[in-house]
């Protein structure tokens, strides 16, 4: 998939969760971002499943690449080494990504903030950049969600930092 038709796609489920979903937006609700993100992914995969691919909310699982691909125990955690961030390395989680489950193919990677809870838009700027260089994701995309749809920010990696 190419950017322009994945710029609509997101689009199409932004209108969706900003149709049916508005009020969890509004800062007075003070939603956890987790449940704003939940409902994103489900608009998501409604677009992105027709392309054969799954959206998860932070999902933390991978498959090595050994021969029994059918074993549970090569299910790995997705660790990023943040070693020269000075984080070290750490289990973190996307909020959002974009893929075929147990496989390598990750088209991409979503960093979701709420407007007024934005104090580490840099810290999801590195994980994306991260995700983007360690996990292969194609596409890296930070959005910042406003209670009105026509301030919402849409911003596609890697950022320089």
């Amino acid at each position: 998939m190419q950017k322009p038709e994945i710029e609509k796609l997101i689009s199409l489920a932004l209108n969706d969760l900003y149709k049916y979903d508005v009020y969890l937006l509004s800062k007075n609700y003070n939603i956890n971002e987790r449940t704003v993100t939940h409902r994103l992914a489900i608009y998501l995969e409604n677009y992105f499943s027709e392309f054969g691919y799954h959206v998860d909310v932070e999902y933390n699982r991978m498959r090595k690449d050994y021969d029994n691909k059918d074993e549970l125990g090569n299910l790995m955690g997705k660790k990023l080494n943040w070693e020269e961030t000075g984080e070290g390395s750490n289990f973190v989680y996307p909020d959002i990504i974009v893929h075929k489950r147990d496989t390598d193919e990750n088209l991409i990677e979503i960093e979701v903030k709420m407007a007024w809870k934005n104090n580490k838009k840099n810290y999801d700027y590195e994980k994306i950049n991260e995700y983007m260089s360690q996990s292969d994701y194609r596409y890296g995309v930070y959005i910042e969600l406003f209670p009105n749809k026509e301030d919402c920010k849409i911003e596609y990696g890697p950022f320089n930092l």
